[in-house]
């Protein structure tokens, strides 16, 4: 049960006054015969009780009932001051309106000070109001924050995780995983690589469903290859930059998108794109944080295609652009370990170009670098996928045929033999005929360790030239 308010128990009192000084009053008027110092203290108890109701009356109700309660109490008085011709006690009446003004002036006094104090209030009230809301304000603001806080520490995770990856494949799945746990807001996550002899997006990696007219891109994804700028489309039926024919098949399966383009040196080497069905889903916000990630995963790429050219570099003859010696005995070893555990066969063969100081004496040494990868070129044309073409030394070279027995080394030795000298070069507006000699050793049939059939195509080289050149021995 609630408690009853201060003004409550006034206007109880004031009703229990009132009707407490007509009971007085009432006693007074009907017994007139009652001695004169009782009548007297009747008279002052009954004013005395009226003057409380009356100023309680005041307190607690207001000015109506106040002034109601006034009124009445002064005519019953005088009503019975008249009825018990008690006129020399009349003058007690004029303390009721004494009593009235001077509770009007105290219910003035009230509600002034009531009006300050609620203005007071309401200004309390106001100010409590503003603090609570900038205090929500700053918690939102923290929150917000502490956001931007989680997703800078990944950033900070993906500069670690790239840096520590070497291969294309390795970084694709780091700015896949990264991108998708930053905004984490999509559907799907494409990663594109750009074919720099074609000019064409190629599909490296993704996240999500992925239709087959995804792997070379849409029109955002060429879009972006094109103007070389971040898009983020907020309701693909409403982007006055597509026509609807051009995101007719697009809008069935995604609403919103943010992407942007991979650059090195002002270049596009690559887009990462992230999209959903729902429209409205991205925000500014996002679209910075993907362009920072595909910041980051520019550098990788380019640091990783450097380490792989590097790498290349490492094995790779600059003239011929063949695998170098060194290169070539380490996986010359393996594939000897190999054909032994599963009891299969290989080839090898060593060819050399005839006369090769010829060209170098008559046309420079240039001429004979071109001679060289003329060859080269030739070779690579002629062998099988996983056979291994090197530059062993000088002018010569060599083959190394896996899976392939003695037999089919020596045709396959004839028939570069052939097109070699079928295909003249043309040296200084000369026709330069080149010829080879080729000496073929089998494994496991000439030899079993890789030194030794070395060795035997070495000698078998030999023999061919010393036989007249342009043979296979």
């Amino acid at each position: 049960m609630t408690q009853p308010s201060n003004r409550s128990i006034l206007g109880i009192l004031s009703i229990a006054s009132l009707v407490f000084s007509i009971y007085l009053l009432a006693k007074f008027s009907f017994q007139p015969d009652i001695g004169s110092s009782t009548q007297t203290n009747l008279i002052i108890t009954t004013i005395s009780s009226f003057n409380i109701a009356i100023f309680l009356g005041w307190l607690s109700f207001g000015l109506p009932m106040g002034l109601t309660i006034s009124i009445l109490a002064a005519l019953i008085v005088i009503w019975a001051d008249l009825r018990a011709n008690l006129n020399g006690y009349s003058i007690f009446t004029l303390q009721f309106f004494a009593t009235a003004l001077f509770g009007y002036e105290f219910l003035k006094a009230r509600i002034k000070l009531d009006n300050s104090y609620n203005l007071k209030l309401e200004k309390i009230s106001e100010e409590r109001n503003l603090i609570i809301n900038s205090i929500r304000e700053r918690e939102e603001n923290i929150l917000v924050l502490e956001r931007k806080l989680d997703r800078y520490s990944i950033l900070k995770e993906v500069v670690e995780a790239l840096s520590t990856r070497v291969t294309l494949d390795e970084i694709s799945a780091v700015i896949i995983e990264k991108a998708g746990k930053i905004v984490g807001k999509e559907d799907r996550i494409l990663l594109y690589f750009v074919d720099t002899e074609k000019q064409a997006l190629m599909l490296s990696a993704s996240k999500g469903p992925v239709k087959i007219m995804a792997k070379t891109g849409d029109v955002f994804d060429h879009w972006v290859f094109r103007n070389r700028k971040t898009l983020m489309v907020e309701d693909v039926k409403t982007d006055f930059r597509f026509s609807t024919e051009d995101i007719e098949e697009s809008k069935s399966s995604l609403r919103s998108l943010v992407e942007v383009p991979l650059l090195s040196e002002d270049k596009v080497i690559g887009i990462l794109r992230m999209d959903s069905a729902v429209e409205y889903m991205y925000v500014q916000d996002d679209l910075r944080l993907l362009d920072i990630i595909a910041d980051l995963g520019a550098v990788a790429i380019q640091n990783a295609l450097l380490i792989a050219k590097t790498e290349e570099l490492a094995i790779r003859d600059g003239v011929t652009g063949l695998v170098v010696r060194r290169y070539f005995m380490e996986r010359f070893q393996e594939e000897v370990r190999r054909a032994a555990m599963k009891k299969d066969v290989l080839s090898i063969l060593i060819l050399d170009i005839d006369h090769f100081k010829n060209y170098n004496d008559k046309y420079g040494h240039a001429a004979g670098d071109l001679v060289l990868k003329h060859l080269a070129n030739l070779l690579n044309s002629m062998v099988g996928e996983g056979d291994i073409v090197a530059r062993y030394g000088g002018e010569e070279m060599v083959i190394l045929l896996c899976g392939k027995d003695k037999d089919r080394a020596v045709s396959i030795a004839e028939e570069i033999r052939e097109a070699v000298k079928n295909k003249p070069l043309v040296l200084r507006r000369h026709t330069a005929n080149i010829t080879v000699s080729i000496g073929v050793a089998a494994y496991p049939n000439d030899a079993v360790l890789e030194e030794e059939l070395i060795k035997i195509a070495d000698e078998r080289l030999y023999k061919a030239k010393e036989g007249g050149r342009d043979m296979v021995c």
